[in-house]
């Protein structure tokens, strides 16, 4: 874990979007995207980048942020495999790869300066506390 004050409410925000996600995956009518071709790829892309992201905003570099990455492409996976076993959604392999893209490019952002937002933020926000 990183030194962070707030870790189990940053924490409760991630699990937060990952529900967002899996609800929004297997919702029988998801909100549409006409007219924009591909924004449905990118937002899988965004999305599982993000998640991976945030929780490397909480997480040091190392075996439990290593197991995130694994679950959230498992998450994808197993989201795919269910659209398509329910009828009204369909499965497609470009979402899983996409989705697994998302992680690995998360998981590289997480690698940089950008990881220490949280903290940073918790620093600034205490700091303005006091005064």
């Amino acid at each position: 874990m990183k030194p962070l004050k707030w870790i189990k409410f940053w924490l409760f925000l991630g699990w937060i979007f990952i529900g967002i996600v899996v609800f929004l995956s297997l919702d029988p009518s998801p909100p549409e995207m006409a007219g924009f071709t591909g924004l449905d790829k990118i937002s899988h892309f965004v999305a599982y980048a993000f998640m991976m992201l945030w929780f490397g905003f909480c997480y040091l570099h190392g075996a439990t942020y290593g197991h995130v990455g694994i679950g959230l492409i498992v998450m994808g996976v197993a989201l795919e495999f269910l659209q398509g076993l329910m009828g009204y959604r369909s499965m497609e392999f470009l979402d899983m790869a996409v989705n697994t893209f998302g992680v690995v490019f998360g998981w590289f952002l997480a690698k940089t300066r950008l990881s220490s937002a949280l903290i940073y933020l918790e620093k600034e926000m205490f700091h303005l506390q006091r005064h």
